[in-house]
């Protein structure tokens, strides 16, 4: 047996404080699941070597939301290594570029997607979202939301109307009010953020088929699972007990 010395019992302190890294994806796994309801799957998820992960909703109800999400998934797992703050701008303009030509392409201007997309560095993690889809990070027990839905309810929140405030109006507040496709608002609107990474943390991206038919609580007992696909599959698992109405996907990485 090797006595640990003071020095190594303080280099284990920094790393698990998350002050020296660099740390790297140890477990990772993706899942897609049409629902018990819709035919057509238009969630996309992907998982990458390069610490690329992303989950993209294609909008249901118009024609195209595949094409869509396929193709932000596309441009984000190609350009999103080592995507800084700065350059997730750039890459979210690119990829509304891509979805507008493939919209040219077939002859539609009414297809459309959210995204998140993560880029995961040595010490940190860089997060761009559009829509709905979200990123929670998964700490000593504790999951938080890291993205901001682009909803009619989290824009009335944000503006100050109380839930039962919000409820009365008659909107629905599920409604996107943002999202990527010939149709988005312009200037885009999009949420852009870094985040610090652990030793231990866990990451979880998912469409609104999980997050909305899910409780969090249920959510956060779930990515709690030791393996990343247990995590995924129990995840899909309980958004078809809730009733499936939605698509869901989602990536999970640690």
């Amino acid at each position: 047996m090797i006595d640990r010395t003071v020095d190594d019992v303080l280099l284990e302190q920094l790393r698990r404080d998350g002050i020296i890294g660099p740390f790297v994806v140890s477990d990772l796994a993706t899942g897609v699941d049409v629902g018990a309801v819709r035919t057509e799957n238009e969630d996309r998820a992907y998982a990458g070597a390069q610490g690329v992960f992303a989950v993209a909703d294609g909008l249901g109800g118009r024609p195209g939301g595949a094409l869509a999400a396929y193709t932000a998934i596309a441009v984000a797992a190609a350009g999103a290594a080592g995507m800084t703050e700065p350059g997730a701008f750039e890459l979210l303009v690119d990829i509304q570029a891509a979805i507008v030509a493939a919209g040219r392409r077939v002859g539609n201007d009414g297809l459309g997607t959210t995204l998140v997309v993560l880029a995961a560095h040595r010490n940190h993690v860089v997060i761009a979202s559009v829509g709905d889809s979200r990123a929670y990070r998964y700490r000593d027990g504790d999951l938080e939301r890291l993205t901001v839905d682009h909803d009619v309810g989290s824009e009335l929140r944000a503006s100050g109307v109380s839930d039962e405030q919000a409820s009365g109006t008659g909107l629905r507040l599920d409604a996107l009010t943002a999202h990527l496709g010939p149709r988005a608002p312009s200037p885009l609107r999009t949420h852009v953020a870094s985040y610090s990474v652990m030793a231990g943390d866990r990451f979880l991206l998912c469409t609104d088929g999980i997050h909305r038919h899910v409780a969090q609580a249920e959510i956060s007992s779930i990515v709690a699972l030791g393996a990343c696909a247990l995590a995924v599959e129990a995840l899909l698992a309980a958004a078809r007990r809730a009733g499936g109405r939605d698509n869901a996907a989602e990536a999970d990485h640690a």
